[in-house]
């Protein structure tokens, strides 16, 4: 990868995050007195790197493989969407092209969050890809956990990044990684991200675009999701503690929503959560209809 390009990749990773948190990454040390072995010969394909296989349908399958600690995360689900609503994300979102070079393929989910390890920060890319490909710079460490390979990174801006092949792919500092595994292979239950936000996400269904943060100044947690339902597009927004200001605003923008191409503008509050749904027929009104 040129350096511009790695660069670039850099810059998509600070700006995916909706709602402008601050991200930078920590390199977590490699174990000591360990040595990789450069792979000399790399088939695109090699069957021997692809161990991972956990469910990766939603941002709650992705949250349930995802340690402690994430302020923000976003899904995408390419194939399940419409084909406008596909060019909308991928408009939208230029870290799908970015994710498409590192891996020299094409992305067909994704999966992306920023991660506060008590003082330290890192984040966790997940993905998949059709046609399935590890054509990329990277050595092999002679460290396993359980049984899957990890691939360090060699290509400039992804220096120091790891690899487990699967799916979904994992792109993340080793700590991460190896936190990652730790939570797929255990036999006991462990703690996640996914109980951060499982009350909000247990009020929503899933769709093919979700985001979900607790870094807002209008309430304690926010919930986006966007995909089809009936034959129009719906959007969901729910709140945890959504401030007062915020809502008398809904109230306003559903009385006319109707003159804004909106069939429907349904709110329904449950206990501390407030959850907002909008369907129209009309794609960019529906992702316009925002009140934050």
């Amino acid at each position: 990868m040129k350096q511009q390009d790695a660069n670039k990749l850099m810059a998509f990773f600070l700006a995916f995050i909706m709602v402008g948190s601050v991200f930078f990454y920590f390199i977590f040390p490699l174990i000591p007195d360990q040595q990789t072995e450069e792979e000399t010969h790399k088939d695109y394909y090699d069957p021997e790197f692809w161990t991972f296989d956990q469910p990766f349908d939603s941002i709650s399958d992705a949250l349930n493989m995802t340690p402690p600690g994430a302020i923000n995360a976003d899904f995408i689900d390419l194939e399940s969407m419409t084909p406008q609503m596909a060019e909308w994300t991928t408009s939208a979102r230029p870290i799908l092209e970015e994710v498409d070079s590192i891996y020299r393929s094409n992305t067909t989910k994704m999966f992306y969050t920023d991660i506060k390890y008590d003082n330290n920060r890192s984040f966790l890319l997940l993905s998949t890809m059709d046609p399935q490909k590890n054509d990329f710079e990277y050595m092999v460490s002679p460290y396993y956990y359980d049984y899957h390979p990890l691939l360090l990174r060699q290509e400039q801006g992804l220096q120091g990044f790891y690899n487990v092949m699967g799916t979904p792919v994992i792109l993340a500092p080793q700590q991460t990684v190896i936190d990652v595994l730790e939570i797929t292979t255990s036999l006991n239950e462990t703690v996640t991200s996914y109980d951060t936000y499982r009350g909000l996400l247990s009020k929503v269904p899933d769709a093919p675009f979700q985001t979900i943060t607790s870094n807002v100044s209008f309430a304690k947690q926010y919930y986006l999701g966007i995909g089809m339902n009936n034959g129009s597009y719906e959007r969901i927004s729910a709140y945890l503690d959504l401030n007062s200001s915020v809502m008398k605003k809904l109230d306003q923008l559903k009385t006319n929503s109707t003159q804004r191409g909106i069939s429907q503008y349904d709110i329904e509050k449950s206990g501390n959560y407030t959850i907002v749904q909008i369907s129209g027929q009309d794609l960019l009104a529906v992702l316009m209809e925002e009140a934050n």
